[in-house]
């Protein structure tokens, strides 16, 4: 299958129960119309089965201020005790240290090869290919279910400078926390005229979008029930692009861990564009030809609609490994009086970020919110249970 159908069977599952698509066989285009058929009337029937956990507010919202991001799992190999440095070293790896302080995305496990005999362990440890030690690995958290590892190296200095954060990682960071609704990631390839012409069809897709899409009307009851807490009128849309070169030594990291997003990425010798939304959490890959108008609209109509399902597991996507305060980027725009700040345009000298910014439709007055009753709740709750048996019902028949 080619990389624009590829990329257009990824924007089209960008809904809630996302995952349940790979169930039923195959990608877009590859199966008979009995089985679309049978794949949307299940996905149908479940998306009807949780609608207890639908919302009004924005897909980039509710992430922001509801999704904690994964953690990524580093392990640090060793054998026999560490010296005083490289505890050092493996400590800043905690949240007693740097990445504690940092407010990273990282959890640490030590492995000392001498006592270990668990096999797991000691097949990543072979996968590493070295006998330097102690070695550091740093893998996807386990909820991606992704394999593969975006560090493997010695533990020094240099290379936590790497697992931590990033020139890119850093500017995404603080345009989510400056109101962004996403930032949509360039990872370039080639030459430079395909990566400006690249560039070029998405500002102006984004230009044109930020015009003709509308964010939700906020329900009064969402915001009662606190899903949401900008002030009334304060949210707004914005879209910022970035490019990143796949070359630059800087990014090794986090080129490497966008290429790994996906199992067919690292193949793909093309541009591909990564929307980043919420609190680091890259929604899936566009590549080559398939960053058209099609897929860019699918995307960016998906990040500001209504939140379809508030289970993050349960929606397309995989966190990147970040050092943000997110809780506290937040609060700060939730305090802020006149809603959202919105990020202009730089300067010529660094012609290859743009930002872009749209209306909203007025949210609903919080002064008429009322809280679910509890009959109301049971009442979810049963049609919730019914959907539910309707869709074993249905997959043991067919």
């Amino acid at each position: 299958m080619n990389t624009e159908s590829q990329s257009l069977g990824r924007a089209r599952l960008s809904q809630c129960f996302g995952w349940a698509w790979g169930q039923f066989g195959g990608a877009a285009g590859t199966v008979a119309p009995c089985r679309w058929r049978l794949r949307f009337a299940v996905l149908a029937a479940m998306l009807s089965a949780v609608s207890l956990w639908a919302c009004s507010v924005p897909v980039f919202r509710y992430a922001l201020e509801k999704w904690a991001p994964d953690t990524y799992q580093a392990t640090v190999f060793h054998r026999g005790p560490l010296s005083a440095a490289q505890e050092a070293l493996a400590r800043d790896l905690t949240r007693a240290g740097l990445a504690g302080r940092l407010h990273a995305n990282i959890s640490l496990q030590t492995v000392d090869l001498a006592e270990t005999t668990a096999p797991a362990l000691l097949e990543l440890w072979q996968q590493s290919g070295t006998q330097t030690l102690p070695w550091l690995v740093v893998r996807y958290p386990q909820a991606s279910r992704l394999a593969g590892s975006i560090v493997s190296g010695p533990l020094t200095d240099e290379t936590l400078k790497q697992v931590f954060d990033s020139p890119a990682r850093k500017e995404i960071a603080r345009r989510l926390g400056q109101g962004d609704s996403a930032v949509w990631v360039l990872l370039e390839f080639g030459d430079r005229q395909r990566n400006d012409d690249t560039t070029k069809l998405v500002e102006t897709r984004l230009n044109y979008l930020a015009t003709v899409l509308k964010l939700p009307a906020i329900e009064a009851q969402d915001i009662a029930a606190g899903l949401v807490t900008v002030p009334e009128g304060g949210l707004k849309l914005a879209f910022s692009l970035l490019r990143v070169s796949r070359t630059d030594p800087a990014e090794e990291t986090f080129v490497k861990m966008l290429l790994g997003s996906e199992a067919d990425l690292g193949a793909l010798r093309e541009p591909m564009l990564f929307p980043v939304f919420g609190r680091g959490r890259a929604l899936y890959a566009l590549a080559g030809k398939g960053i058209n108008h099609e897929t860019l609209d699918e995307a960016a109509s998906f990040l500001i609609g209504k939140c379809s399902c508030q289970v993050k597991e349960l929606n397309p996507g995989v966190d990147l490994l970040l050092a943000a305060d997110w809780d506290r980027l937040v609060n700060a725009q939730s305090s802020a009086g006149r809603g959202l700040p919105t990020r202009p345009t730089l300067a010529e000298a660094a012609p290859e970020v743009v930002t872009i910014t749209g209306t909203t439709e007025p949210v609903s007055p919080v002064s008429n919110a009322l809280p679910a009753t509890r009959g109301q709740l049971l009442l979810r709750v049963g049609f919730t249970l019914a959907g539910l048996l309707v869709v074993v019902f249905w997959l043991r028949k067919n």
